[in-house]
């Protein structure tokens, strides 16, 4: 009596544990395969060139107006600096292109501040040359902008720049207010990288590379632009680095 009782319980527990397994299909979860996030560089120093922009820059260097009256422009060098004012009304956008430094692959660090704080973009350039160039921004409230200026563009009355990510976004490595700033755009290749205080910018949780084969050599520059209101800013130097 003893064993059947034993073999019923046995029989019981087979069947209760047959019954709370589910087949493969029922109850699986969908699982995304975990990608890791790629490290981040950090800007280079291996100098090719160095300008302190604290002698005469109309030697080296060429002004460009894309946007605005030259009359809005008023820069002058002082206690080791390029100081460069903005008058308000037009939109102004004023670039600064070196006569003799070209290059394929570079990295242009420029270090700046605002004198005054301001929404006003302060700009470095690379590949610049009769075509367009490539454009990497930052303004005082923490905002970026990487763009490419298309000179065919501009001859058809059009809009010149492309927004290269799609819109201006905001990023920590920005020291706002009137801070100083180091910012980059590493030109190498058909790959564009961008440089916030020697640390790469993140979008979307990755290291920002934007691939874009337009321009493959050209000059150096910096610049300064404006939507219809004042600045006061400073360029303590800019320096091209071997990527």
């Amino acid at each position: 009596m003893k064993r059947k009782i034993r073999h019923i319980f046995g029989l019981l527990m087979v069947i209760a544990f047959t019954a709370c397994t589910a087949t493969p299909s029922q109850g699986s979860i969908t699982l995304e395969t975990i990608q890791p996030i790629p490290t981040a560089e950090t800007l280079t120093q291996n100098s090719a060139f160095r300008d302190e922009l604290d002698k005469d820059i109309s030697k080296d260097w060429g002004m460009k107006i894309v946007s605005g009256l030259e009359k809005q422009l008023y820069w002058t060098q002082e206690d080791d600096h390029l100081r460069i004012e903005l008058q308000p009304g037009n939109d102004t956008n004023f670039i600064f292109i070196h006569k003799n430094k070209n290059y394929q692959d570079v990295i242009v660090n420029v270090e700046g501040r605002y004198l005054e704080s301001s929404s006003a973009y302060l700009a470095v350039i690379c590949r610049a040359s009769s075509k367009g160039w490539y454009e990497f921004r930052i303004n005082g409230q923490g905002y970026y902008q990487l763009l490419k200026f298309d000179q065919y563009l501009k001859d058809q009355d059009k809009n010149a720049y492309v927004d290269l990510i799609g819109q201006q976004l905001r990023s920590p490595l920005v020291k706002t207010g009137k801070n100083i700033n180091q910012f980059a755009l590493s030109c190498k290749g058909n790959e564009l990288k961008a440089f916030i205080n020697g640390e790469q910018v993140f979008k979307d949780r990755r290291p920002l590379v934007v691939t874009d084969s337009s321009f493959t050599e050209g000059a150096i520059g910096f610049g300064v632009s404006s939507n219809g209101i004042s600045a006061d800013v400073s360029f303590n130097f800019i320096e091209a680095l071997k990527p």
